[in-house]
């Protein structure tokens, strides 16, 4: 197992950032030519590059599927390509898989490419994959912030006017609104919703469920015991990883 905590220059965002990457050694699912299938794992609002492997057993996981992890940073960015400020829809979505092939080995093959996250990264991962579906092989979320407008508008985490308009700026697009997004008729890949029945995003993840119902997008949905909080996520991310690795 080798664990990268590295910096990086994307020329998207026109600096420096920090990634971290997990490497599986032994269980290393390596393909024919080399590279490593791998999971684009986002980060929470209040977290960081470091969250995910320094709050789960990410490595045991990883190394268990033989799935590649990479941990971009975003700060408090949402993943939007920012009203005032920087890109990281596009840093994520296009320019990421490439710089991380060119140093990592990470493949650029849809069908073993995957993204996942928890709460305003659990809204990364399915805006990725509900955008560029033809990008990824399966996609998952764990207490992620499925209705954006409504989140904005109800300012949970208490965030700023100056704040919020950086990043939306007057009113959330169609292109950012999942719900909107999972109309859109395209097909989806396999994905995998979860919450916490006490999580405060429980409500908005469960319309979420049944609006992909209603659109007839294919996913799989789960509901336990639970808060927005890492033993939650712990048990998330090593299902997610059982998931995405069935097929390998």
């Amino acid at each position: 197992m080798a664990y990268f905590n590295t910096t990086l220059y994307s020329p998207t965002l026109g600096m420096m950032t920090d990634v971290a990457v997990v490497i599986p050694d032994n269980g290393a699912k390596r393909l024919e030519n080399g590279d490593y299938p791998v999971l684009f794992l986002l980060h929470g609002l209040s977290d960081n590059h470091t969250a995910w492997s320094r709050r789960t057993k990410l490595d045991l996981y990883a190394e268990e599927t033989g799935i590649a992890i990479v941990m971009p940073e975003v700060q408090r960015g949402f993943y939007q390509n920012m009203a005032y400020g920087l890109p990281y829809f596009d840093y994520i979505a296009k320019e990421l898989p490439e710089l991380c092939h060119q140093f990592f080995r990470t493949t650029l093959d849809p069908a073993y490419t995957f993204v996942a996250g928890l709460s305003m990264g659990g809204y990364g991962a399915m805006r990725c994959v509900l955008t560029y579906p033809e990008r990824y092989a399966k996609a998952a979320c764990t207490s992620a912030v499925t209705d954006v407008v409504r989140f904005f508008a109800d300012n949970p985490c208490g965030m700023g006017q100056a704040e919020m308009t950086s990043l939306i700026g007057e009113a959330v697009e169609d292109d950012e609104d999942l719900f909107t997004l999972a109309a859109s008729g395209k097909t989806f890949p396999p994905l995998y919703q979860v919450c916490g029945e006490s999580d405060f995003l429980i409500e908005d993840n469960r319309r979420f469920h049944q609006h992909l119902l209603a659109c007839g997008v294919a996913h799989k949905y789960e509901e336990w015991a639970g808060a927005h909080e890492w033993r939650f996520w712990d048990t998330a991310i090593e299902k997610f990883l059982r998931f995405f690795a069935e097929d390998l």
